[in-house]
């Protein structure tokens, strides 16, 4: 039976030693699928590539929870031009560059009794494989990937995205731009003109009914300007005089 499951090699795990030491990034510079199988005398931690490589996968963006790092690999017989003949996909590989330039493997998947084929690519449909895996690299440290995250997004990465990304970014936004209207002088003027329109009234009221006339009383409004001489300026709008 062959093995199944996945693994850090051994020189995964010193890379990963090695970039939490210096504090640099771990930077993901590529996924490999294969067809290989590793023989039952072979610790897969030994592994320095894989057993039989065949194509390019991608990923999406690695996501951090603690100290460790999230992501889906992913392949579609649209990758790289097009997969021209299928494949059973037994083992993948997650591949992190060294600090000199060389390239380490460091994660290693296998499929085992349960290999999974990919069909050539056709124009009347994709082909899509995904394996979501976890990496343990310790607190703090940053990842970064040197390919473009290709992998598509299913409606519930969509939803998790939107939720957790957009929908605070947007609540964000929509509150700066409620902020800045409400303190914008020139905001609401049908509002501000009906509510100063209302206050006059009531400081008519207030004029009429709480001032002692001993004289004739009278009333005098600015709506128009007609057979008045005046001061200031005519405010129309607010129908009052400003000086």
């Amino acid at each position: 039976m062959s093995q199944y499951g996945c693994t850090i090699p051994r020189r995964g795990r010193e890379l990963i030693a090695k970039i939490l030491a210096a504090k640099i990034p771990l930077k993901i510079s590529r996924i490999m699928m294969g067809q290989g199988v590793c023989p039952d005398e072979v610790f897969p931690g030994d592994l320095e590539d894989l057993v039989e490589p065949v194509a390019a996968g991608t990923s999406n963006e690695p996501t951090y929870d603690g100290d460790t790092v999230h992501m889906t690999v992913e392949y579609r017989s649209d990758l790289n031009g097009g997969l021209d003949h299928g494949f059973w996909i037994r083992e993948f590989g997650v591949f992190a560059q060294d600090e000199d330039g060389s390239e380490v493997m460091l994660y290693y998947g296998v499929l085992g009794d349960y290999p999974q084929w990919v069909s050539a690519y056709s124009t009347t449909g994709l082909d899509v494989r995904r394996y979501p895996i976890s990496i343990t690299i310790g607190e703090g440290a940053e990842v970064i990937i040197d390919y473009s995250p290709e992998a598509f997004m299913t409606a519930e990465d969509v939803g998790a995205y939107c939720t957790s990304v957009m929908l605070p970014a947007f609540l964000v936004q929509a509150q700066a731009q409620i902020d800045a209207h409400n303190t914008d002088p020139q905001a609401h003027p049908a509002i501000k003109a009906d509510f100063n329109a209302m206050d006059a009234r009531m400081s008519l009221m207030e004029l009429r009914y709480n001032t002692e006339v001993s004289g004739n009383p009278f009333t005098a409004t600015f709506e128009d300007l007609s057979k008045l001489r005046i001061e200031g300026v005519w405010n129309a709008a607010q129908k009052r005089v400003e000086f």
